[in-house]
């Protein structure tokens, strides 16, 4: 019986040797940490880690962080999906034709964080390198009109160009 217990807590201790920190190291800030321990953008696929736990750290969904209200969640995301493609025609990159599941990870100020993407089978065949580089350039520049108290996400579906007007609810 004592034998058994003891190979119990030596397993217990291996493995919490193994485990990785659910915390930002001491001394560092905890949100700047998280975010530069993951990609700021990445195909889905290729760092499923990454994705699943930026899911859990950025649980709140968008329609939450508009107040439930689906026209306005709906109209945020239009406002992002118009910026992109606006964005595209001024950095001279050509996103028409890219259809793709996106998941776009925003801080509380409305700022993106992370953007996580996975081409759909029907796209336009496009460098994952340049549109990556694309995104990032993007990210620097947009700030979603919002400001709330937690960080949140979206995922969803895109196909561009979207042909969306510019309304307000």
């Amino acid at each position: 019986m004592k034998k058994i217990l003891a190979i119990a807590i030596f397993s217990c201790m291996l493995i919490a040797l193994q485990a990785q920190p659910l915390t930002s190291p001491k001394g560092t800030d905890t949100d700047s940490w998280q975010k530069d321990r993951y990609p700021t953008v990445f195909l889905i696929g290729d760092d499923s880690r990454a994705f699943e736990s930026l899911s859990r750290r950025y649980n709140t969904p968008l329609i939450n962080a508009c107040e439930d209200d689906i026209e306005t969640a709906f109209y945020k995301w239009k406002d992002m999906m118009i910026a992109l493609e606006n964005f595209s025609k001024s950095e001279g990159y050509d996103i028409r034709g890219i259809k793709m599941w996106i998941k776009i990870f925003w801080a509380a100020d409305g700022s993106v964080e992370h953007i996580a993407y996975f081409l759909k089978p029907h796209s336009r065949n496009v460098s994952t390198e340049e549109l990556s580089a694309f995104f990032k350039n993007f990210m620097a520049t947009y700030k979603l009109p919002i400001d709330v108290e937690r960080s949140f996400s979206h995922y969803g579906s895109v196909s561009f160009p979207t042909y969306y007007q510019i309304t307000q609810p």
